[in-house]
């Protein structure tokens, strides 16, 4: 409602477009979620990354929102989004924790801190894997 009402969204040139599905396709979305998962290890500087995520994520769903209406933008995010969306809520948890350790505990608290939560980052990747398999096939 906000992108809608403030005029940001009211342009002709934002328009969605459905993806041409296949393992090009798979690759391409696997690329970018694995970028957007390293980011999060310059955990230094999480808040930013995290409002950048924000507004990356919310303005195409606002956009398609307007476009399609809601009920039609949750089903096409339902697929991969059920996934992704949880996914980016872990890699901000996970940079904020390390981002916690570094600034509050000091840097000899990191390689620790890792260790115990390595699970819960290879975890976060295997989900990235699959959720690029949803999407691009699906």
């Amino acid at each position: 409602m906000f992108y809608q009402y403030s005029g940001i969204l009211q342009t002709e040139e934002l328009v969605s477009t459905p993806p041409v599905k296949g393992l090009e396709y798979v690759e391409a979305i696997f690329v970018n979620n694995l970028l957007n998962y390293l980011q999060y290890l310059f955990f230094p500087v999480a808040p930013v990354l995290i409002i950048k995520d924000d507004i990356l994520l919310s303005v195409p769903i606002a956009q398609s929102a307007i476009n399609f209406g809601v009920i039609q933008t949750l089903k096409n995010l339902f697929p991969h989004g059920f996934l992704e969306i949880p996914n980016i809520l872990c890699f901000q948890f996970l940079s904020i924790t390390m981002f916690y350790q570094l600034f509050f505990k000091g840097w000899k608290t990191l390689v620790p801190t890792f260790m115990k939560l390595r699970k819960v980052y290879l975890a976060s990747l295997l989900v990235i894997l699959i959720a690029a398999i949803v999407e691009g096939v699906f």
